[in-house]
């Protein structure tokens, strides 16, 4: 995994059962809101995050912890 797809997941452990947006997830990375959206993508794949809910066009995410 690299060093922010690490961050990524750890950013929503930290807040778990909460989630975040894809936005609020680049936020705190201090990545881009496209870069966020693929490592989500990749990390849901991968079973080590899911999709909690889709508000209008955000979609939110979740550690599964």
């Amino acid at each position: 995994m690299t060093d922010k797809k690490t961050e990524v997941v750890k950013e929503l452990e930290k807040i778990h059962p909460c989630d975040l947006s894809v936005g609020e997830v680049a936020q705190k990375v201090k990545i881009s809101d496209p870069t966020a959206s693929t490592y989500l993508r990749i990390l849901a794949a991968e079973g080590k995050v899911e999709i909690s809910r889709k508000v209008g066009n955000a979609v939110f995410y979740r550690s599964k912890k």
